[in-house]
């Protein structure tokens, strides 16, 4: 196998592995914030304590600790999706107006993408920076 052919079947695969977004998700709310809390706090990892800490005390900015938050609060939400799944798809369901059980059927890999979404999202960056004057 060449080069091209290699390339051309890795090109391949990744397109085959990329979840579709078929979905539109709002900005988040003011009647948003006690779910979201309510999953984040069942989920809190430890060592965002410090992290938070650090934009409160205005020795960093959101935008600073932004992607390593963004990262934990995602991860943790995922690997406690145990504890928190009927409050993340009724959250996911009300944000994109797709009912839950919908949502827990689409393809693989759809539900880590909108929570990625959700809290990746600049639109949402002044939700996140007051919860996380909650912590």
């Amino acid at each position: 196998m060449n080069n091209e052919e290699i390339r051309n079947q890795e090109e391949t695969l990744e397109q085959e592995e990329t979840v579709e977004r078929n979905y539109e998700l709002r900005r988040l709310k003011d009647r948003d914030l006690f779910p979201v809390l309510s999953i984040v706090t069942d989920v809190f990892p430890d060592d965002l304590n410090p992290i938070f800490s650090q934009v409160i005390s205005k020795e960093k900015t959101v935008e600073e600790i932004g992607a390593v938050a963004v990262m934990k609060i995602v991860l943790s939400v995922l690997k406690n999706m145990d504890k928190v799944k009927d409050d993340v798809y009724a959250l996911l369901s009300d944000v994109s107006g797709i009912p839950a059980g919908e949502i827990q059927e689409m393809p693989f890999g759809t539900t880590p993408l909108m929570i990625w979404d959700i809290v990746n999202n600049e639109k949402n960056a002044g939700f996140f920076k007051v919860l996380s004057k909650l912590f």
